[in-house]
C-alpha cells in the first residue's frame, strides 16, 4: 500500500483526487461571522477532503471528508451502519469509556436513548416552564437598569446553564467552573484530556454521594437508576451518560443565545417586529436556529462506500456541519437571509436520525422565554460600538463576548 501524501498542514490518503484537497478547519479561521464564513464553502466541491479536522484526538494531523449539502449531510447521520459516531472521546485521557449515547450506533443505541428521552420530553418541559420563566425573568430584572451588559456574562450563561445544573442537582456556585470545562474540552484541543479527567473526577464525586442519598427527580440519580433492557446500567455506562449530559448543558444553548441575541441586536427592524408582535416569536426563533446553527460532527465510514460520487474508504472520517446543512442554497431559497416568517423551515440545526439532539425541546423554549421576557423588559438594544467579534471554533462554536448597549427611557 501506498504511503499519504504528506502536506505541510497534514496528510492527505491516496485515494483522495488531488483536485478535492482544500485545507479547512472548523477550529481556527472562521473570522467574526462564522456561518457567512463557512458558507462560502458551498461555492466549492460538494465534498472537499481537509487534511485537518475538528475532531482531531491525535499528535498527528487527522483530515476528513467534508460534506457540503444538507441531503449528504442527512444521509451521513441517518445511516449508523456506513458512518459510524462510535469514537469515544476518554480516549483523550487514556479510557475507553463511551459518551452514551452519542458514542453508541444503532440497535444499541436506542436501548440507552429509550429511557433518556422522557427526561427532555415536550410534556417534561412544559413542567419546567415556569421555572425557564422565574429565573428569566429575575436575571433580567437584575441587568436592565445598567444600560449595558455582556451579554455571555450576565444572562447567556446564567440562565441555560443554571436551568441545567438545577436538572442535575448541581450547585450553581461552580457555574464558572463548569464553564471553563466546557470551554477547554470542547474548544481547546491540547488541554482538552486533563479537563475530561478533572470532570470525570468531579461526577466520580457526585455519583458515590447520590449511592449513599439518592435524589429523586434529578437527573444523576434518574441516570443511575435506568436499565438497558433488564439489566441496570453499568458504571461505566452511568459515567458516559451523566457525562455527556454535564457537558450537553454547559455550552451549546449559550452559544445559541449569544448569536441569537446577536442578529436581533444587529437588526432593529427584525427586533421591532418581535416587540409589536410577540406572536411571532416562536416561528423566529426557529429560523435564527437555521440561520446561527453551532454543531459540527463527524462519523467513521465502516466500509468503502459512494457519497455524492466520491469514494470513500474504510477508516475515513466524513464531516457534516449544521453550519452548512442549514446554508446550503439547493435546500433553502436565498438561505443568507434571516426571514422570520420562513416557512417551510426543514432545517438540522438539531441533527437528524438516530441522535437528533435530545435536549431540542428544551433548547427551543429557553430561547423563545429568553426573547419574549428580554423584549418586555430591556429597551431596544444593540452591540457595543467598536466591538470586535472572536469566534471559538470546534464541535460547537461560540463567541468569546457579546457586549450590549441600551438607553433606558427617561
Amino acid at each position: 500500500m501506498s504511503e499519504p501524501m504528506t502536506h505541510e498542514k497534514g496528510s492527505v490518503p491516496d485515494h483522495v483526487p488531488p483536485e478535492l484537497v482544500h485545507f479547512w478547519d472548523f477550529r481556527t479561521g472562521l473570522g467574526p461571522c462564522p456561518h457567512a464564513q463557512v458558507a462560502e464553502l458551498h461555492k466549492g466541491p460538494r465534498v472537499f477532503y481537509s487534511p485537518l479536522s475538528h475532531q482531531d484526538r491525535s499528535e498527528k494531523p487527522v483530515g476528513t471528508w467534508v460534506l457540503t449539502k444538507a441531503e449528504d449531510i442527512r444521509q451521513m447521520l441517518q445511516r449508523a451502519d456506513l458512518f459510524s459516531s462510535a469514537q469515544p472521546r476518554s480516549h483523550a485521557m487514556g479510557e475507553t469509556w463511551r459518551l452514551i449515547p452519542l458514542e453508541v450506533d444503532p440497535p444499541e443505541h436506542g436501548l440507552f436513548r429509550t429511557p433518556l428521552n422522557p427526561l427532555f420530553s415536550p410534556a417534561r418541559i412544559k413542567q419546567l416552564e415556569p421555572r425557564l420563566r422565574e429565573l428569566t425573568v429575575d436575571l433580567i430584572e437584575k441587568l436592565k437598569d445598567r444600560d449595558e451588559c455582556e451579554f455571555i456574562r450576565d444572562f447567556g450563561e446564567q440562565f441555560p446553564v443554571r436551568i441545567f445544573l438545577e436538572l442535575m442537582g448541581l450547585s450553581g456556585d461552580d457555574l464558572s467552573r463548569f464553564r471553563k470545562w466546557a470551554d477547554t474540552i470542547i474548544h481547546d484541543r491540547i488541554n482538552r484530556g486533563k479537563a475530561m479527567g478533572e470532570v470525570k473526577a468531579f461526577l466520580v464525586e457526585q455519583i458515590a454521594l447520590r449511592r449513599v442519598d439518592p435524589r429523586e427527580g434529578e437527573l444523576v440519580s434518574q441516570v443511575m437508576a435506568m436499565k438497558v433492557g433488564d439489566r441496570p446500567f453499568t458504571d461505566e455506562e452511568v459515567m458516559g451518560t451523566v457525562f455527556l449530559l454535564f457537558i450537553g448543558g454547559l455550552d451549546t444553548v449559550v452559544s445559541s443565545l449569544a448569536y441569537q441575541f446577536r442578529y436581533l441586536a444587529e437588526n432593529p427592524d427584525d427586533q421591532a417586529r418581535l416587540r409589536a408582535d410577540p406572536s411571532m416569536i416562536p416561528d423566529a426563533v426557529e429560523e435564527l436556529f437555521r440561520a446561527f446553527p453551532v454543531v459540527t460532527t463527524a462519523r467513521i465510514a465502516t466500509e468503502d462506500t459512494e457519497l455524492a460520487g466520491v469514494r470513500i474508504k474504510k477508516g475515513d472520517m466524513v464531516t457534516g456541519s449544521t453550519l452548512l446543512s442549514t446554508s446550503d442554497p439547493t435546500e433553502f431559497a436565498n438561505p443568507e437571509v434571516v426571514d422570520l416568517t420562513r416557512s417551510p423551515n426543514r432545517h438540522n440545526t438539531f441533527s437528524f436520525g438516530p441522535h437528533r439532539c435530545l435536549g431540542s425541546h428544551l433548547a427551543r423554549r429557553e430561547i423563545q422565554i429568553a426573547i419574549e421576557e428580554w423584549l418586555k423588559r430591556v429597551p431596544p438594544f444593540t452591540v457595543k460600538p467598536g466591538t470586535t467579534f472572536k469566534t471559538l471554533g470546534g464541535g460547537v462554536i461560540g463567541m468569546e463576548a457579546l457586549p450590549l448597549v441600551w438607553s433606558r427611557p427617561a
